[in-house]
């Protein structure tokens, strides 16, 4: 089954079956409409291969120069809205930034803190592979 990527001009989200990953980039000034757009791609993901296949996801926060007001609120509700509907406990999330203030904006407008486990703010795509994986090896292999 081939996933359509989505392709916007302040975002790009594909699925690699190979590998399992999702990849996310935003760019520009990042404000509700995007994140909608975004987590609705995600939810067509989810109905059409279901979550078991996804290995991890990493949202790419580099080229965001402005994360407007209506943004994090949005992306709060869709994320949340999703986890009610599909369990993603078993996806670790990376989220790659490249500026403190990329940082800061997550960590406390997403309310991402040291407890959350399953998400982690790396600065690097290399961090964000390691992570994912060493999440999965940690977090799956001690459910058996």
């Amino acid at each position: 089954m081939t996933i359509v990527p989505l392709e916007t001009l302040q975002a790009n989200a594909s699925y690699d079956p190979q590998t399992g990953l999702v990849h996310v980039a935003y760019r520009g000034e990042l404000g509700a409409d995007v994140t909608h757009a975004v987590y609705d791609w995600l939810n067509e993901l989810y109905a059409a291969i279901g979550v078991n296949p996804i290995c991890g996801q990493i949202f790419d926060f580099r080229k965001v120069t402005v994360f407007m007001d209506d943004n994090l609120q949005a992306a709060r509700r869709a994320s949340k809205f999703i986890n009610i509907r599909v369990d993603t406990t078993r996806i670790p999330v990376a989220l790659l930034v490249s500026e403190f203030f990329q940082e800061e904006i997550l960590l406390f407008g997403m309310r991402i803190g040291h407890d959350h486990a399953r998400k982690r703010i790396v600065w690097s795509e290399q961090d964000a592979l390691n992570f994912i994986i060493e999440w999965r090896e940690t977090h799956l292999m001690t459910e058996g």
